[in-house]
């Protein structure tokens, strides 16, 4: 791995770390969802720091060079997230059809209730 990509994995790194971190202080940032983002960054910068790790997986996995085991671990862990986001979107879409169903038949009930009272008062 080039002493070039090192540096800009080392720098992107930093500077997402200390993005999120900024989030948290703010709470603009689920704790759930920082933690991964602090666990990407530090095993990017360990990989930054300590290039022969990167090596022995490469070696390890067949894979031709050790930026090409970098990029498919990126996007790995992107496709992870990913598919994480889906499903909460999936789960958030089913609560929010079923509180959109909820509050319909409240309103209904309450307008019939009123026209009860309506009729009787």
């Amino acid at each position: 791995m080039s002493v070039g990509l090192r540096l800009f994995l080392l720098a992107v790194s930093l500077l997402a770390g200390a993005v999120v971190l900024a989030r948290i202080r703010k709470s603009k940032m689920q704790i759930e969802d920082s933690v991964f983002w602090v666990l990407c960054a530090l095993l990017f910068i360990l990989l930054a720091a300590f290039p022969p790790i990167l090596y022995k997986l490469t070696e390890l996995f067949g894979v031709q060079s050790p930026a090409n085991l970098l990029f498919l671990l990126v996007i790995a862990i992107l496709f992870m997230k990913v598919f994480s986001l889906s499903l909460k979107v999936s789960l958030l879409e089913e609560k929010l059809s079923s509180l959109a169903q909820s509050e319909a038949l409240r309103e209904r009930f309450a307008e019939e209730a009123k026209e009860d009272r309506g009729e009787k008062g």
